[in-house]
């Protein structure tokens, strides 16, 4: 379910790009920053997540990551009420930001997996939180359809930042390990 939080964080640029290009004059090219911006922070972002979460373990680093990436996410919709030039400045550090802070997110299923599921049952696991990443367009996109439709595109990262900290709240009350 988390994973499909996180990559719902990343859908929301993809449904919301149009309106935000349209918003905040951001051409091809800027949004292609802003599209990859995550991926690099993303990948950067792994081997540290990984020696974070062997050394604090995944309830905590983990948690920590939802934690920021909502907070981003929020700030993503607050973001489009500067300066194009600055928006898109704050947007693409923003993303970068919201990278590292899902970087745990793949090692710390790994993890989870290892210390909840006996060895039989984690193929079936992680094929279950793998395609979480699908899920999550199936379930966010129409939402956010109509969220940009109804409310204009910051009300995207809105409502993507307001359910990761109540996310926050579950992963804290539910997790162990």
């Amino acid at each position: 379910a988390v994973s499909c939080f996180s990559y719902g964080d990343r859908v929301a640029l993809s449904i919301a790009g149009a309106a935000m290009s349209k918003d905040i004059a951001l051409d091809p090219l800027k949004m292609g920053y802003l599209f990859s911006g995550f991926s690099w922070a993303y990948v950067v972002g792994q081997l540290p997540s990984g020696g974070l979460l062997d050394r604090y373990g995944s309830k905590r680093v983990y948690g920590i990551g939802i934690i920021l990436w909502s907070v981003f996410a929020s700030l993503i919709g607050f973001a489009g009420y500067l300066t194009a030039s600055t928006a898109f400045t704050v947007i693409f550090i923003l993303r970068l930001l919201s990278g590292l802070a899902q970087a745990p997110v793949f090692p710390g299923n790994g993890r989870i997996v290892a210390s909840w599921f006996p060895t039989r049952e984690r193929g079936r696991a992680s094929a279950i939180f793998n395609s979480s990443q699908y899920f999550a367009l199936l379930i966010f996109a129409p939402i956010f359809g109509w969220i940009v439709h109804a409310a204009g595109w910051r009300s995207c990262f809105w409502f993507m930042g307001a359910l990761g900290l109540v996310l926050t709240l579950v992963w804290f009350r539910n997790i162990h390990g």
